[in-house]
């Protein structure tokens, strides 16, 4: 991940931060579509108790209790788009951007998914949306994506509550 700018507007999206829920979308069979799950995984045992990860691949709503329960002040949702970058590179979205979905893996609308998070808990959302090189039915992330992955998950641990 190149994109120094859109670390810095994460790191300051997360100093007040207090719990965390970091959510990880993206389906596992299309090879860079799964980098917000990967990098979730990434992420295991090397947080606080602070910080909720969850690996929801296509179906968040899944976990909206889960989430709920925990009582985030921030939700950060980790998935792939088309965002007009080079492969690996990020930006941050607000739930309210458009952003057109690489593959279109999620059962429910993630802007809907994002609204009830900000009602539900009145927590603030942000997505980190980041450009895949490869979609294609298959598994394991492009050099690229595994980077960028390797790169975010560095980034977090340093900056999660």
């Amino acid at each position: 991940m190149n994109n120094i700018g859109q670390l810095e507007k994460l790191k300051v999206w997360l100093s007040d931060a207090k719990r965390v829920a970091v959510v990880g979308i993206g389906n596992t069979m299309r090879r860079d579509d799964a980098v917000g799950v990967e990098t979730v995984k990434l992420l295991q045992s090397k947080v606080s108790p602070n910080v909720l990860l969850i690996e929801a691949e296509t179906m968040p709503e899944n976990y909206i209790d889960q989430i709920v329960s925990f009582r985030p002040s921030h939700v950060l949702i980790l998935d792939s788009g088309l965002i007009g970058e080079k492969p690996g590179n990020a930006k941050l979205l607000a739930p309210t951007e458009n952003m057109k979905a690489a593959v279109s893996s999620h059962m429910l609308p993630l802007q809907v998914f994002c609204a009830y998070m900000e009602k539900a808990i009145n927590a603030e959302v942000l997505m980190l949306v980041i450009q895949p090189k490869d979609t294609e039915i298959g598994e394991g992330l492009t050099k690229e994506l595994t980077n960028s992955a390797q790169k975010i998950v560095c980034f977090l641990v340093r900056v999660l509550p």
